[in-house]
């Protein structure tokens, strides 16, 4: 019989009634022998149920409490993955407007009038950032 069977049944026993734990006293038995011979035994018995229900519940109180924390972490975590999909599905929302209204301009002005608008403001971007360069290897020259 294992340990925690043996423990389950003598916390069975023990919840029953109270008058049939602890068996009364014989006509000639003294006070120090019943306290030796029946209440001692039958009380460590209680104190190690007792002790094993302690532990087993410190045990699991310790894995709810590693539990709890684990699912508010996640829980965290989900609620800021939500959130930036939000960001993610507005910006789509915008990303398509724009693409709509591209394709709108494209049916009005005509697609090479658009493309060559497009790629002349892309080469103007291009001159302008190689203005902006710093040149600093022709002003470090002269020292």
């Amino acid at each position: 019989m294992s340990a925690d069977s043996a423990e389950g049944r003598l916390a069975a026993d023990f919840s029953a009634d109270p008058e049939e734990i602890l068996p009364e006293a014989g006509t000639l038995e003294s006070a120090k022998s019943y306290r030796e011979k029946k209440a001692k035994p039958l009380l460590a018995k209680i104190v190690k149920v007792l002790r094993s229900l302690l532990r087993k519940y410190l045990d699991l109180k310790g894995k709810f409490d590693r539990l709890q924390g684990d699912y508010d972490r996640v829980r965290e975590g989900n609620a800021r993955l939500s959130d930036r999909l939000m960001e993610v599905k507005l910006e789509n929302k915008k990303l398509r407007q724009i693409s709509a209204d591209y394709t709108r301009v494209k049916r009005v002005f005509g697609p090479e009038q658009v493309e060559a608008a497009v790629e002349a403001d892309k080469q103007r971007e291009q001159a302008e950032k190689g203005r902006k360069r710093p040149r600093r290897a022709l002003d470090w020259g002269g020292r």
